[in-house]
Parts: C-alpha cells; sequence; structure tokens
C-alpha cells in the first residue's frame, strides 16, 4: 500500500477525527502509519486514563490536582504532537496550539472576570484538554469547550431540581469538561 501524502493547511475542514485519524493510520500499511497510529491511541488513551481519575477526583474533593494535569501537557503534547509529524500531518501541531490558546484563554479569562466562579484546577485543565482536542481540529477544541459548558449546566440544573445544591453551593465544574471534550474527541 502506498504511504498516504501529507495533506495541506487548507485541508483543515476535511481532516479526519481521532477514531478516522488512527483507522487511516494503521491502513496505510507502512511503519511511519503504524508508528503515528501508536502514538495517537497511546495519547488519547493517558488522557483519557488520567481524566477518569481526575473526573472522580473533582466529584469527590473539588480539586484537581496540579501534580496531575501538568505533567499531561508534555506527555499528550509529545506523543499527539509526534504522531501528526509521522503521519505527514504537521498543521495538526498548529491546530493543537491553537486548541491549547482558545481553550485555555477562555477559562483564564473568566477566572479573571470572576475568580470564585472558576477554580485554578479547571484553568489547567482546560488548556490540556483544547490541546488534545487541537489534535484533531480547532472547530473540535471550540466544540469541546462548548459541551462542557453546557454539560455543566445541564448537571447544575439537575442537581438544583433534585434539592442537593443551592445558588450558593460548590460544584465541580471538572467532571463536565471532561466528559464534554472527551465525548468530542472520541465521538466525533
Amino acid at each position: 500500500m502506498r504511504p498516504q501524502a501529507p495533506r495541506s493547511a487548507g485541508a483543515a475542514a476535511t481532516m479526519p477525527g481521532v477514531g478516522t485519524f488512527l483507522a487511516e493510520q494503521f491502513a496505510r500499511g507502512d511503519a511511519a502509519g503504524w508508528a503515528a497510529g501508536v502514538l495517537a491511541a497511546l495519547g488519547t488513551a493517558v488522557l483519557a486514563a488520567a481524566c477518569a481519575w481526575l473526573w472522580r477526583t473533582d466529584v469527590r474533593e473539588h480539586r484537581l490536582p496540579g501534580r496531575v494535569v501538568r505533567p499531561l501537557y508534555p506527555v499528550c503534547g509529545v506523543l499527539l504532537g509526534a504522531a501528526a509529524v509521522v503521519a505527514g500531518e504537521p498543521v495538526r501541531l498548529l491546530w493543537m496550539l491553537w486548541g491549547l490558546v482558545l481553550m485555555g484563554g477562555l477559562y483564564v479569562l473568566l477566572r479573571l472576570l470572576h475568580p470564585a466562579g472558576m477554580g485554578l484546577g479547571d484553568v489547567r485543565l482546560s488548556g490540556l484538554l483544547g490541546m488534545c482536542l487541537g489534535f484533531v481540529s480547532v472547530w473540535h477544541a471550540v466544540l469541546g469547550a462548548a459541551a462542557g459548558f453546557v454539560l455543566g449546566g445541564l448537571a447544575g440544573a439537575v442537581l438544583v431540581a433534585l434539592g442537593r445544591v443551592d445558588a450558593r453551593s460548590r460544584v465541580a465544574f471538572g467532571p463536565a469538561m471532561i466528559t464534554g471534550a472527551l465525548g468530542v474527541l472520541l465521538l466525533l
């Protein structure tokens, strides 16, 4: 099988999602395709496993520890970035940067505007999620951020309706961020 020709930056709208990216890379049948597929699968698996732990921790303790989130930036960044380069799609590196800046920047802005409404753990996690979503496309980063806010609002409404929280209660937002981002990353 012939190696796939590198895609140009103009092909942004047609870039495959993570599942399609993996399938295409493994179907290439060459060492570069397999290497790119393994790197992307590993980067996605590391993110998903860490996010499962972070989700549970935020629900139980209302915190997203920086000692867990910070090391994920270089680990996921290197794995996904290397997958992009090996696959011949370096434009994904730029998308990862844009995802980090857009999603991370939005959360920094929200934290600056209303410090009590956004925890530092959420801000730290947002850039990581944006970077990983950006591997697929910048639009995935935008959709992942939006999905987190929609899910957070729905979860809050359900908790209020059930009488478990009121207007002054602290509600963990990390699970909504994680569920929205991973849902977009894995399903779109």
